[in-house]
């Protein structure tokens, strides 16, 4: 069983603060040190201050981003800059924007999920988490004991029955409405309480995939099992829940620029990858829509990377046989994983040839992640990384289909565009 529950949440009081797009923010882990300082300067009630402070060569274990997220979030509260919401309920949020030249409207609700561990079945993960990530969440969660960003999570509807009870709350007149230029994202008050409670009643016989925020989710979870009886009510979570079955899931690529933690040689890595990939050279111009189209075309009927080693050295790789991977899975992952692109690309290229196993703590710092494949190119233009991996988006029936089955996608796997706005609505533990 699965309990979703309507809750108090803290609002931001504009009267006080101000526009609510001056106060909101992308998920702490999209946020550039550019962006942070931007969103500092954007408004002194930005809630960048509590997801992610600044840090300081004079940091101490009683002076440091976290405490002083404890601090400003504690003066926030006490002089009315967020304030709590007198009756319970859920938070309607809807997220329209064009993707791949069609418009979509995504809509949700926040809401809080007790947490359970994912052996129980009912709440599934898909991918693998970062050690570092987790750490950090944790230290924000012991200092705050609050909920500052929702972890995304999906469930199956295909009848879109919970959409048909969401769908009437929609016509009301939102709480505010945000432009960002490229998302118009809109907050509602779902205060109806038997409609609430007809949301919780499905949803209870659901199973919720993470879609986004495991690193959060898992903090919750630990933190609720060695704080139960210690921190009142913190054994639910905040999240924001959308239905899979609905036309507006959008997943984007996430690409993987590389360092060789041993000196890299171009003729040798192509040599040992073609072993397993057929190798052509890439024609034509070489830009981000450029390579997304090919990678679409070809991954119809392929599992096909583009391998970019500077401008004149591009090529596509075509696995040869899904099945050749199989000896180099680890024992925790499944043959059924030889159907990804993402499991073909880490066991292959990363673990065999270039000895990077992206598992280990140790083998993490030689990949850095982008969605922005312009930007991973410039990355290795500047000399900085050796080689960026192309890829296709993993599809959505892969991560439901693999999570059912208990399989966990290597981290970063995918990337469910677009991000949810932190600041919106707050989850505190306790009264």
């Amino acid at each position: 069983m699965i309990e979703v529950k309507p809750f108090h949440g803290l609002l931001y009081n504009t009267k006080v603060t101000g526009p609510l797009i001056e106060v909101t923010a992308p998920p702490y882990d999209v946020i550039s040190p550019a962006l942070q300082e931007s969103l500092y300067q954007k408004n002194p009630h930005n809630v960048v201050r509590l997801i992610l402070g600044k840090e300081f060569s004079t940091d101490s274990e009683m002076d440091n981003r976290y405490t002083r997220s404890a601090a400003i979030f504690r003066q926030w509260l006490e002089e009315g800059v967020l304030v709590r919401d007198p009756q319970p309920g859920f938070y309607l949020y809807s997220q329209e924007y064009e993707f791949e030249g069609e418009k979509f409207c995504r809509t949700g609700f926040f809401s809080r999920v007790k947490t359970q561990a994912f052996s129980e079945g009912n709440i599934l993960p898909h991918e693998f988490t970062l050690s570092k990530a987790k750490t950090d969440r944790t230290h924000l969660l012991n200092a705050c004991h609050a909920n500052f960003s929702p972890i995304f999570g999906l469930y199956s509807d295909p009848e879109g029955n919970i959409d048909a009870l969401l769908k009437d709350e929609g016509n009301l007149e939102p709480l505010s409405v945000i432009d960002d230029g490229s998302v118009v994202h809109r907050i509602w008050r779902l205060k109806n309480s038997a409609i609430c409670q007809k949301i919780s009643d499905q949803l209870g016989h659901k199973k919720i995939y993470i879609a986004d925020g495991h690193h959060r989710y898992e903090t919750a979870l630990a933190f609720a099992e060695s704080n139960q009886g210690k921190v009142e009510d913190c054994a639910h979570v905040m999240m924001f829940l959308t239905n899979m079955d609905s036309d507006s899931m959008s997943i984007f690529p996430i690409h993987r620029v590389v360092k060789s933690p041993e000196p890299f040689d171009r003729e040798s890595f192509l040599k040992k990858a073609g072993e397993f990939f057929d190798i052509t050279p890439w024609s034509g111009p070489v830009n981000g829509a450029e390579v997304k189209s090919c990678l679409k075309e070809m991954g119809k009927t392929q599992i096909t990377f583009c391998l970019y080693m500077g401008k004149e050295h591009i090529f596509l790789l075509k696995v040869k046989d899904k099945k050749n991977v199989l000896p180099l899975l680890g024992p925790n992952e499944p043959e059924d994983m030889q159907v990804l692109d993402v499991a073909q690309l880490h066991a292959l290229l990363f673990r065999h040839i270039l000895k990077i196993d992206t598992r280990e703590k140790s083998g993490q710092k030689y990949v850095s992640y982008k969605v922005n494949s312009e930007e991973a190119m410039a990355m290795v233009d500047s000399g900085e990384y050796d080689v960026a991996f192309f890829m296709n988006p993993t599809p959505i029936e892969q991560v439901r289909r693999l999570a059912e089955k208990g399989v966990r996608l290597p981290q970063k796997a995918t990337f469910f565009y677009p991000k949810l706005l932190s600041g919106l609505v707050i989850n505190k533990f306790g009264p």
